[in-house]
């Protein structure tokens, strides 16, 4: 009797789930998408969800992901959104429950809640990691499925030999066709209780758009998962489905539509007509504290993660291999050859002036000079190793490769590679903020090192050749007096130096990231991003070395 219960509950876990929406309210500041919503989705079958234009189709997707949270600072959300299990035997219903059942319509199998389900989505805009290769995507949903005790249902490689994605070409590279089977083939990967669909449709032609719907239902049927599709495409989608769910603006609800009313969808399909309030009525006063507030909650917000940084930054990867892979390629962002090159000219510069013009206007040049050069190259040392290069080399490094980090995590944001990680279970700062901070805690001191080297370098050049009669080993014999002790060792004032690399290269990766990681409507708002950065990573620099120069002076 015990195996049979058991082999029933193991087949039972086989079968597709279903989505329960218990209470379900959504809103949008003052206005409400859902009111008390109770329904259940269907398990294995294609449901399609319609709406208006503004009815709130995608905010109902993303909360249904889990990637909106219960009272966000524009949206709010209340009840349950579970995954049920459909038992596939149904209790005999008693002779005097038949009356019942029929006015039901047909029974309803017998439910078993399971919790929180595993959703993947397909998004509008595919959301893959272009860093990565085109098998790479589909490796990382099959390494960070939910269940890996269990033996994953397909390599990448069968993966995209059955959706049809080349292997070889780099994910910038494919098509729009290809990038949604890849998009596809990533979530089906990740082996979710529920696939959504986001507007698969979107911007394509009917022949493109048929292609997709055959395509979701070939899949479909291939996999038999409970799909989700959210569009407003009803015209091509609709005849894939095997329920239609209207989200109805009027009544704030969602809406089961027979398949007999299906043709009567496009009257249902109001388009909603949202009062926005006259920017104009709005006085300078008023526009110059809401510009306040935003910059307190920004503030606020900064300190916070700051507060949280320490556990932020403990090394919890998932997934070691992909922690590491992440390491690598936000390393090679921040400490690649460009940079090389960008520090090292820029030591030249400031190893070039410095030694130059410090011997080109000396007062009374001709009678001083013999005086003081021991003193002026042991000046000229001390103030490139312990002030002038590490403040140079910082801000160029707060600039450049902060502005590179704001960019890769805006586009993530912007794109919805964040929103992809979230929906496969994986934290953004698992995968982003720790390999990104330990990159500039590596790459900070290296780049400071080359900027030191060729600045070293240029002041010896430059003095050999404006001074010839006394040439390089007089030049190395006091340049180095004020920093290396007369035993040997490592120069005075290393640990001063170090902390100034380490404190401004922290800053500046958390900086960039959290002003990456901040809401993104547009590319716009990628770009004020990344201006941003500059602007505080700069001030963020200057403010550390200010205080450390008190400190060590």
């Amino acid at each position: 009797m015990e195996n049979t219960n058991s082999q029933s509950v193991d087949h039972t876990q086989e079968l597709p789930k279903a989505l329960q929406l218990g209470g379900l309210k959504i809103s949008v500041g003052d206005r409400e998408l859902l009111s008390d919503t109770n329904h259940t989705i269907a398990p294995g079958k294609i449901t399609v969800i319609v709406g208006g234009s503004g009815a709130g189709k995608s905010v109902l997707l993303r909360t249904l992901a889990g990637l909106i949270p219960r009272n966000g600072p524009a949206i709010k959300w209340e009840g349950t959104i579970q995954s049920v299990h459909a038992q596939d035997t149904v209790h005999p219903t008693p002779a005097n429950d038949e009356q019942s059942e029929l006015q039901n319509g047909e029974s309803s199998p017998e439910t078993a809640v399971t919790g929180q389900p595993r959703i993947g989505i397909v998004f509008q805009q595919f959301a893959l990691f272009d860093e990565l290769t085109p098998a790479g995507n589909v490796q990382f949903a099959i390494d960070h499925r939910n269940d890996r005790c269990t033996r994953p249902e397909q390599t990448s490689r069968q993966w995209l030999e059955e959706l049809g994605v080349p292997s070889r070409t780099p994910v910038a590279a494919l098509s729009g066709g290809q990038k949604q089977r890849l998009a596809i083939a990533r979530t089906l990967a990740a082996n979710p209780d529920i696939i959504l669909y986001d507007e698969p449709t979107s911007g394509l032609d009917a022949a493109s758009g048929a292609r997709v719907a055959e395509l979701i239902r070939n899949t479909h049927e291939a996999h038999h998962r409970t799909s989700i599709i959210v569009t407003h495409d009803y015209e091509t989608l609709i005849p894939i489905a095997d329920e239609v769910l209207l989200l109805d603006s009027e009544h704030h609800q969602l809406i089961a539509v027979p398949e007999t009313d299906w043709s009567q969808i496009p009257s249902r399909m109001r388009p909603v007509q949202v009062s926005a309030e006259d920017g104009s009525s709005t006085t300078v006063l008023q526009r110059a504290f809401g510009h306040v507030d935003s910059f307190l909650a920004s503030t606020g917000a900064t300190v916070v993660a700051t507060a949280r940084l320490p556990y932020d930054l403990l090394p919890l990867f998932p997934r070691p291999r992909w922690g590491l892979r992440f390491f690598a390629h936000y390393l090679r962002l921040v400490g690649g050859v460009s940079a090389w090159v960008y520090l090292i000219l820029a030591g030249l510069i400031v190893g070039f002036t410095g030694t130059y013009f410090t011997f080109r206007f000396l007062p009374f040049r001709l009678y001083t000079q013999p005086l003081l050069i021991d003193e002026l190259l042991a000046s000229i040392g001390f103030a490139l190793y312990r002030i002038l290069v590490p403040v140079l080399a910082t801000i160029l490094i707060a600039a450049r490769c902060g502005a590179a980090i704001a960019a890769d995590v805006g586009v993530k944001q912007y794109g919805g590679q964040i929103d992809a990680m979230q929906t496969l279970g994986v934290k953004p700062r698992l995968y982003l903020l720790i390999p990104i901070v330990l990159a500039f805690m590596l790459a900070t001191p290296v780049l400071e090192w080359m900027a030191f080297t060729s600045a070293r370098f240029i002041s010896m050049l430059t003095f050999s050749v404006t001074h010839p009669d006394v040439g390089p080993f007089f030049w190395e014999q006091h340049f180095f007096r004020n920093l290396v002790p007369q035993d040997g060792g490592w120069p005075e004032g290393w640990q001063w130096v170090m902390l100034k690399n380490l404190a401004c290269g922290i800053g500046t990766g958390v900086i960039g990231f959290y002003r990456g990681l901040a809401p993104k409507q547009s590319a716009s708002d990628v770009s004020n991003a990344i201006t941003s950065t500059v602007l505080w990573t700069t001030l963020y620099v200057l403010l550390v070395h200010f205080v450390i120069a008190l400190l060590e002076f």
